[in-house]
């Protein structure tokens, strides 16, 4: 069996970098795609607007290197939850985990919020365990 994910596409925002409790880095990324095919009423290409969790190494140089507009291809896995939230029902969700980036055309962010690592290189341990994962999902 295989879970790939490959995007391409342009960011709609500078990336927030955050860091777990552990000290681990993180953020969201929202790439705009187009669509393969075309709507059949407005004869134009729809756009799926997909957010994209990075982790570690990653997220540090995606939020260094990358602003709104930039063009990045994806490449990552998709990944399912559940969540329990006290006095309310259980609620799976879906998350795209973004586990390589390249860039293909970039805009700077507009701020530099980061020093990011020289080595663009990750490994196993840049990524969150299944609980550090579903902790920090809650707050997001």
């Amino acid at each position: 069996m295989l879970n790939q994910v490959i995007l391409i596409g342009r960011t709609t925002h500078d990336v927030e970098l955050k860091e777990t409790a552990n000290g681990r880095a993180y953020g969201i990324v929202t790439i705009a795609t187009a669509r393969s095919f075309k709507n059949q009423e407005t004869d134009s290409y729809d756009t799926d607007f997909l957010d994209v969790s990075l982790w570690g190494i990653t997220a540090e140089n995606v939020a260094k290197h990358v602003g709104r507009g930039s063009a990045i291809s994806i490449r990552g896995r998709v990944a399912n939850r559940l969540l329990d939230f006290p006095g309310e029902q259980t609620v799976k969700t879906i998350r795209i985990i973004g586990e390589q980036v390249k860039f293909i055309q970039i805009k700077p962010p507009s701020t530099t919020a980061i020093d990011a690592k020289k080595d663009d290189e990750f490994t196993v341990d840049d990524f969150p365990t299944s609980a550090e994962f579903d902790e920090e999902f809650k707050n997001l």
